[in-house]
């Protein structure tokens, strides 16, 4: 599956599922480089991010991993700031957003590229703090539209909702069983590849079968 030469930028790739892309990409000889608040780049701050994209330049692949804030605020949402909502929304979608649009017009010109975005079971059914629901909601539909909008492009668009991962061997919350973040990373070790050229605006959760949608 592997594709020599070719640059994978992951966001949040420094610990948990992001690193283990990261792994799993360079074990498939992608040249990979990711970011995170421990390479000095915040999420919060789009100014931040846009340095960082600059110093990048051309990028094959973009996995819009960062995110999180689904244990931000308080259960009851009346208890909970706006700014939180805007917040989480920022970490979560805004980045994937300003990746994905900085880096897709080099993706259309050489006709080859993959956007893959991380988002969680709880972007594709209820169960989570609404801010980080919606927020993560936000990253599907983003997918799903930019791969109809692009289609036949031989750039592909694609999400993975992962369900509960024991990140760092510490499983957190109240689950039946925790998957490990490698399930995660073949799966989009796969996406990244010619293997999966046809496969465009899917969404995958990846989960045990702890969800009840269809």
């Amino acid at each position: 599956m592997a594709l020599n030469h070719k640059i994978a930028l992951i966001s949040g790739g420094t610990h948990g599922i992001g690193l283990a892309i990261k792994e799993e990409l360079d074990r498939e000889m992608y040249l990979t480089v990711s970011f995170s608040r421990r390479t000095g780049v915040d999420a919060l701050n789009p100014e931040s991010i846009e340095r960082f994209i600059k110093k990048v330049g051309k990028v094959d692949i973009l996995i819009n991993n960062v995110g999180g804030g689904g244990r931000w605020g308080n259960s009851d949402p009346l208890q909970t700031p706006l700014n939180t909502w805007s917040e989480v929304y920022q970490k979560n979608a805004g980045v994937a957003i300003q990746l994905t649009m900085a880096i897709l017009p080099n993706m259309l010109e050489r006709k080859w590229g993959r956007v893959i975005t991380i988002s969680s079971m709880y972007g594709k059914e209820s169960g989570g703090r609404p801010w980080f629901t919606m927020a993560k909601s936000a990253e599907i539909a983003f997918m799903k539209e930019m791969s109809r909008i692009y289609q036949g492009t031989g750039v592909t668009f694609n999400t993975v909702c992962p369900g509960a991962i024991a990140i760092e061997g510490k499983p957190m919350g109240e689950f039946p069983y925790y998957g490990q973040p490698e399930d995660i990373a073949y799966y989009v070790g796969f996406l990244c590849s010619d293997k999966a050229r046809f496969i465009n605006g899917s969404c995958l959760v990846i989960d045990g079968g702890y969800t009840k949608s269809f």
